[in-house]
């Protein structure tokens, strides 16, 4: 590479940088307080092993205890399991534990981008330093790099023939499941059933885990807490198909089925491409998303650059690596993201579908006919 594409590249990512930055100005100040979805990861370390992880009031009280301010949008919504990650920090103040919080973050979101594999480096800087929705998992103290991290780690060890161990790592992934309800047809769909045993496993593990943190009850704790209405506000900002289909529970079903053929479809002809519908359908079925969870998008628009082959499915992706649906989200116009994100997947199930259905006319070349094979000199009578 040239130094002026070298310099060109670089100006091309710090230009992301301040554009993000400059979004997101208004955020910092609630980044400095340390008010942050970091309250709830904190409280619900503090809850750990106290069978009360999923009692709201609980959760308040020690927020307003131990922070400061609570916040009923700010209850613990993860797994048990996961409190005890968050254990170690809760043990710390939390303003100081806030701050390791988001550089471990920070790092999290850096190790992303140097690990994953696959494509040109300059694509993967590229795409971090614009991705909007990654700058404000960050600013939110979200731990969506972490669940980047995971989805990293899993594609090198299956790239090196490690199947089951890159299943258990994904199995990490549950710390927002909600965005990868459409993997289990990728994995039956691609036949990866060493990595579904893996990822078994690991969703074992974590099971146990969670019933040693949150008590013999926490599923039925948990299940109704997920059903309060309380814990999914401003729903125009949600670039799900649930906010566009509120109060239609049969319209949402069917658009679920529908992303599921169409990663069916996808995932038939190309591993790549069909994980990258599964991860992007995967936002729109998801019952719960903001815009930071539009940076589990990163690995699948990377995956597109790297295999796509039509221009209008790349023309799409580099659309949803820019600022400009996820800003019109922001103010409450969630339908750019929707149909930049339903695109998407639509384009890569008819990319699929157009190049099976031309197979037969290369087969068709390669099976010689019936005059060619008969023999020399042999007229074939009609």
């Amino acid at each position: 590479m040239s130094k002026s594409a070298r310099v060109g590249i670089l100006a091309f990512c710090l230009a992301g940088l301040v554009t993000n930055a400059v979004t997101l100005a208004p955020a910092y100040e609630f980044l400095e307080r340390g008010q942050t979805d970091f309250m709830d990861l904190y409280a619900g370390g503090k809850l750990a092993f106290s069978g009360e992880l999923y009692v709201p009031a609980r959760v308040l009280e020690t927020e307003a205890r131990t922070e400061g301010r609570s916040s009923v949008t700010r209850l613990y919504m993860r797994l048990p399991c996961f409190a005890l990650f968050y254990w170690p920090l809760a043990l710390l103040p939390y303003r100081f534990a806030s701050a390791i919080w988001e550089v471990l973050s920070a790092l999290a979101a850096v190790a992303f981008a140097l690990m994953w594999s696959g494509s040109r480096r300059w694509h993967v800087v590229a795409a971090c330093c614009w991705s909007l929705p990654m700058f404000m998992a960050l600013a939110e103290g979200q731990d969506l790099s972490f669940v980047l991290l995971s989805v990293a780690i899993a594609a090198v060890l299956m790239r090196r023939k490690r199947p089951v161990t890159a299943g258990m790592v994904a199995s990490l992934c549950l710390l927002k499941f909600h965005l990868f309800l459409l993997i289990p047809i990728w994995i039956c769909t691609r036949r990866q059933w060493r990595f579904g045993r893996g990822l078994l496993v690991g969703c074992g593990v974590l099971g146990v885990l969670s019933f040693v943190a949150g008590g013999w009850a926490w599923p039925l704790h948990y299940w109704a807490l997920l059903r309060e209405p309380a814990n999914n506000p401003y729903l125009e900002l949600m670039p799900n198909l649930h906010s566009f289909l509120a109060g239609r529970p049969l319209a949402e079903i069917v658009s679920a089925g529908l992303l599921a053929c169409a990663v069916w479809l996808a995932a038939r002809r190309n591993g790549e491409l069909g994980l990258a519908a599964a991860l992007a359908g995967g936002i729109l079925a998801a019952p719960h998303a903001y815009m930071a969870d539009g940076a589990v998008l990163l690995p699948a628009l990377l995956l597109v650059m790297k295999s796509a082959t039509r221009v209008w499915t790349r023309v799409i992706s580099c659309y949803l690596l820019t600022p400009v649906p996820w800003v019109l989200l922001m103010i409450g116009l969630g339908a750019p993201v929707r149909l930049g994100l339903g695109a998407l997947v639509v384009s890569l199930a008819y990319s699929s579908r157009t190049a099976l259905r031309g197979i037969s006319m290369p087969l068709a070349r390669r099976i010689p006919s019936v005059a060619s094979s008969s023999r020399p000199g042999v007229a074939i009578q009609p």
